[in-house]
């Protein structure tokens, strides 16, 4: 295109300085014919400069009208054809530029290169980078079924060729460059796509496909014109396929993280309910059990329906059953689907459910919990699984931290100067090394060889969805608090936790 653009300045150059010169030669032989025919005769220097003066004047005014007469010329007669191949042509780039999305761009460049070049055939053919492998974005003039049965292997000979080249590449130029057995394997390269010319597409050296041409009726080669159009089209169609193929491949990274995070959710829920399941299968059992007992004593004393003992057992059924239902009932509640976020939060509940649930792992190791939360809270709204998975994965994290007769204090109140909920989790464990602190909220790690490392990543990630933060204090056998602020409205603080001093001073 900048050779086409050289190419015209030239020729109007030549075209209005003939032009001129003609003119200008006229206008001195018209003036001298005037001077003879009146008499009037001038001296040496006048005979020069006089004609030349009015010459540059003739000139200076007949130039601009003479540059665009040339221009219009230009245009309309002498490069008309490719002239009107480089406005479709610059028109199309203007809408590939603004063009992001990957199949609307590929659909626009098949079709704007069939159309503009008068092309049976085009196929786009791109590489994916993340695959390895090439794949057809878009075809014009090939029927979607031959479509979906072509395999570009990245392997073959034409293929490995054209990703090396740059510019126009058509068959039977090509053929030449080889020798007779290498002949047949490019020219398969050829017949799969049904082309016989190649634009290879790339963008600072790097290869991003090719575009497939059926080439010109009649088998007759592209023209020096014809091919640098085609060349100027591939380069500026190569810099917008750059652009959309990194949003492409944005869109499927984010889609495959988005993928991943839910099945790390999924899998620290199941790591929690496995350490739940040992506690709440003894809590189940031992109700079940007294049912089977009452229930075989009732079938040792059928014959004494009005016994008193008998009631009693059915009593003793009755009261263990409901027990048993309860255990299942706590534990159903964190399998329940998601709301729409918009919950009214009542911690206390959330706090009394989750530690019921392990009320069996606390009891058994001699392990306090003490609750203490403010009875002025203000509203607070939100997803109100997550917000039970947070407790869940902290209480957990307390529970497997403290040996036993240790013990378990959570804090919840209302942090009236910032208006924040504060959540505070403290246990009497053994306590992390400041080392390890920095990594707590890192996914997979642990500083339990059997911990699965996730617990402390995700109820981090649910805090953040709140536009709230997160805090961890410990000292090495002092034990570990866990501090949670979450701002009450959207407009409310949300940098780091508050001080201790303002903790100590905020107490409700």
């Amino acid at each position: 295109m900048v050779y086409l653009q050289k190419r015209k300045r030239f020729f109007k150059r030549f075209v209005i300085f003939v032009i001129l010169s003609f003119i200008l030669s006229l206008s001195f032989f018209l003036f001298e014919i005037l001077m003879n025919r009146f008499g009037l005769a001038w001296g040496a220097a006048g005979r020069i400069w006089v004609p030349a003066l009015i010459t540059a004047m003739i000139a200076t005014l007949l130039y601009k009208p003479l540059d665009i007469l040339v221009l219009w010329l230009l245009r309309r007669v002498f490069f008309r054809q490719e002239m009107a191949r480089v406005a479709a042509l610059e028109n199309a780039t203007q809408s590939l530029l603004h063009t992001l999305d990957l199949k609307e761009l590929s659909n626009l460049i098949v079709n704007t290169a069939a159309e503009l070049m008068g092309q049976r055939v085009a196929v786009l053919v791109l590489f994916d980078r993340l695959r390895n492998q090439y794949w057809i974005a878009s075809s014009f003039g090939m029927p979607l079924t031959a479509v979906n049965k072509i395999r570009v292997e990245k392997e073959d000979p034409l293929f490995l060729n054209l990703s090396k080249r740059r510019g126009l590449v058509e068959r039977e130029k090509l053929l030449h460059e080889f020798s007779w057995p290498e002949v047949y394997e490019i020219s398969k390269g050829f017949e799969l796509l049904g082309a016989k010319a190649f634009v290879p597409l790339s963008c600072e050296d790097a290869h991003l496909g090719f575009l497939a041409l059926s080439g010109k009726d009649g088998g007759a080669s592209f023209s020096s014109a014809e091919a640098r159009i085609l060349n100027y089209f591939g380069d500026r169609a190569a810099v917008s396929l750059r652009n959309a193929l990194y949003i492409h491949e944005l869109r499927e990274t984010n889609e495959k993280l988005k993928d991943l995070h839910s099945r790390l959710l999924q899998t620290n829920k199941l790591a929690a309910i496995e350490q739940l399941a040992a506690g709440i299968a003894h809590e189940i059992h031992n109700p079940l059990t007294i049912i089977s007992g009452k229930a075989q004593l009732i079938l040792l004393r059928k014959e004494r329906p009005d016994d008193e003992t008998l009631e009693q057992a059915l009593k003793t059924i009755v009261k263990q059953t409901q027990r048993a239902a309860d255990i299942t009932r706590k534990l159903l509640i964190f399998s329940e689907p998601k709301s729409s976020g918009k919950d009214t939060i009542d911690f206390e509940a959330i706090v009394d459910s989750t530690v019921s649930l392990i009320s069996y792992q606390t009891t058994l190791d001699g392990i306090t919990v003490k609750k203490t939360v403010s009875r002025n809270l203000p509203v607070f709204t939100g997803e109100i699984n997550e917000l039970r998975e947070v407790f869940l994965n902290l209480i957990l994290n307390a529970v497997q931290a403290v040996d036993k007769r240790g013990m378990i204090h959570i804090q919840i109140r209302h942090l009236e100067r910032d208006n924040l909920i504060e959540i505070k989790i403290q246990d009497t464990g053994k306590g992390i090394s400041s080392e390890y602190i920095p990594r707590l909220f890192n996914p997979f790690f642990s500083t339990r060889e059997e911990g699965l490392g996730l617990g402390l990543f995700i109820t981090q990630q649910i805090v953040h969805r709140y536009r709230g933060s997160i805090h961890i204090e410990s000292e090495i056998g002092e034990g570990t608090a866990v501090l949670i602020h979450l701002p009450v409205t959207q407009t409310a603080w949300v940098g780091e936790p508050v001080s201790a001093g303002t903790r100590e001073n905020g107490e409700n």
